[in-house]
């Protein structure tokens, strides 16, 4: 029978030797473990719970991805079954009518690029629009000075295409400008051409000087009278270097007269025009309105008065 040992009392000979110690061959005793070997299992243990929550979390998202739903497959549709309800007795007016539209856009003609507008330019004095380039064409149109017409850039000899009322015509390039003619170029532009035939010398007591005016204005407007030296005068008349263009009532062409003269008026020397009781000077160019002398010849009403200096 076992009897327990008191404290620091030796071991009976006869338990050491009825009850030895056995020993299992191979197993390490615990007293006799080294510290990398606790190190060891240690991290075994971490390895291992890492694996085992990695294998929890897949479990997890794959019941996750099998609760999902599966997308249903693309197909193609079936572009004949659009139709199935509609009939083709309702759609064929609208298939007629985009394939007229279409008939139509495809058939149209594009304008004459000559005719394209390239800028605006205006007449340097009266000139005639022509169906084409040359003298003896008919005639389209007349244009006044200043008048505003549309150009190309097509050019034959003489003449530029123009653009008249969305037609081809034509007009003498050498009369047209780029710019709305000042004043003086519009008084110049309304002028007629110089085609009447002028006496040559001096006529109606006239200076040499005055003369040069008398010829410019009567070769371009038909005059009836024209006023020149007068002996008893008060003004430069008796000096042979004033002249009045009797314009009587024609009061388009008394203002073509005066305006033609103030716009060379450098050029004939002028002093001075006087036309309805209004007078015009080069050191004051402007129109200034003058007190009544009591008649309409007096004011000047029916008469161009033009006075030049002396060369």
């Amino acid at each position: 029978m076992y009897q327990p040992r008191r404290a620091g009392a030796p071991a009976a000979d006869g338990a050491s030797q009825a009850e030895p110690v056995r020993a299992i061959a191979g197993a390490p005793r615990p007293a006799s473990r080294t510290w990398y070997i606790a190190a060891a299992d240690r991290v075994g243990a971490v390895f291992l719970g890492l694996a085992v929550t990695a294998t929890t979390g897949a479990l997890v998202m794959a019941g996750t991805a099998a609760a999902a739903p599966i997308a249903a497959p693309v197909t193609t549709p079936d572009t004949a079954s659009r139709y199935n309800g509609i009939s083709r007795e309702l759609v064929r007016p609208d298939i007629a009518a985009e394939d007229a539209l279409a008939v139509e856009a495809a058939s149209k003609v594009a304008d004459n690029p000559l005719l394209q507008p390239t800028k605006t330019m205006y007449a340097k004095k009266k000139v005639t629009v022509v169906e084409e380039p040359k003298a003896a064409a008919d005639k389209v149109t007349s244009l006044d000075a200043a008048d505003k017409i549309t150009v190309t850039p097509e050019i034959s000899g003489k003449y530029r295409l123009v653009k008249y009322k969305s037609n081809a015509a034509w007009v003498l390039k050498a009369a047209l400008q780029n710019s709305k003619p000042t004043a003086d170029q519009l008084a110049d532009g309304k002028a007629p051409a110089a085609t009447r035939k002028v006496p040559s010398g001096s006529v109606l007591g006239l200076q040499p000087e005055a003369m040069i005016v008398y010829r410019a204005v009567m070769a371009r407007w038909a005059v009836k009278n024209v006023g020149g030296w007068r002996a008893h005068s008060l003004s430069v008349h008796q000096l042979g270097r004033a002249i009045d263009f009797m314009t009587y009532g024609n009061f388009s062409q008394g203002n073509a007269i005066a305006a033609y003269v103030v716009a060379h008026a450098k050029e004939f020397n002028v002093d001075h025009v006087i036309y309805r009781q209004r007078i015009w000077t080069p050191y004051s160019p402007h129109w200034r309105g003058m007190a009544n002398r009591g008649s309409a010849t007096a004011n000047h009403m029916d008469h161009v008065h033009v006075a030049v200096k002396n060369s």
